[in-house]
């Protein structure tokens, strides 16, 4: 009679080898992983400018060069998030003057776009999501903290600005920023984007960087169309810190020809 041979189990040691190869494993590739992630929310989120970019060409075509913009009183302070459920934005007792956000919900409207394009999907350190009410009959975002990743060009320039040649119309020159991800703001620690300098270490800058993307960088649109990942905020025309104003202020209008400031900031 054949006698069958008597089945080996695993030893303690045999397993614990198995379970140290298996953590090293996921220790090498864990990181690589969440570098693609990481790379691909960037490569979406440029995709999202990109397709803003168009739209605003779009929308300059159709409205004599004029980029988007709601009631303006040059010299008055800027505001967010008013009239939202205002039937016209331009209409008495709506959206408020020198509205950042209502020229940007103007824009997804006017150009029908999607309200998923004013979003980034990087999550970790932000919490965006689409507006659903968005469409015609409203004039503003329902909550642009939630509903709004990205900064763009301040319409509202200082009438010294508007002397100097601030570009309010397209074509904008290639060198100058239009919008990127969203301005961080001054919130010490994390952020602080008056504490900056150009060709500071890469640690320090990080406090000048949209939180998008965990401080890496952030993606901006420029006057060309064309939308660069960019390591530090002083990328527009003359090294301008594209969440400043020249003055060293951020919710504040443009005071000259160069003086790109983005907002709304966080």
């Amino acid at each position: 009679m054949k006698i069958q041979p008597i089945a080996r189990a695993f030893t303690l040691i045999e397993l614990l080898v198995v379970i140290a190869i298996i953590g090293i494993l996921l220790a090498i590739l864990l990181p690589a992983l969440e570098h693609v992630r990481h790379q691909s929310y960037i490569t979406k989120c440029a995709s999202n400018l990109r397709q803003i970019g168009q739209a605003l060409t779009l929308y300059a075509n159709e409205n004599h060069g004029s980029r988007p913009r709601t009631l303006y009183s040059p010299g008055q302070p800027v505001t967010m998030g008013t009239g939202t459920t205002a039937a016209d934005p331009f209409a008495a007792g709506g959206v408020a003057e020198n509205d950042l956000t209502a020229p940007i919900y103007l824009l997804m409207v006017s150009q029908k776009l999607p309200a998923e394009l004013f979003t980034c999907l990087y999550n970790d350190e932000t919490n965006y999501e689409p507006d659903a009410l968005a469409g015609p009959g409203r004039s503003n975002f329902s909550d642009y903290k939630k509903n709004l990743a990205y900064s763009f060009a301040n319409p509202y320039p200082s009438q010294a600005a508007i002397d100097a040649g601030y570009p309010l119309k397209q074509p904008a020159q290639a060198d100058i920023a239009l919008a990127s991800d969203l301005n961080p703001g001054v919130h010490p620690p994390v952020s602080d984007v008056l504490s900056v300098q150009p060709r500071m270490a890469s640690s320090a800058m990080k406090k000048g960087l949209s939180l998008n993307h965990e401080r890496d960088g952030m993606n901006v649109l420029f006057g060309d169309g064309h939308v660069a990942w960019e390591t530090d905020p002083f990328c527009s025309q003359d090294e301008d810190n594209i969440f400043s104003t020249a003055s060293g202020k951020v919710g504040d209008s443009p005071n000259k020809e160069t003086d790109i400031v983005l907002l709304p900031a966080r």
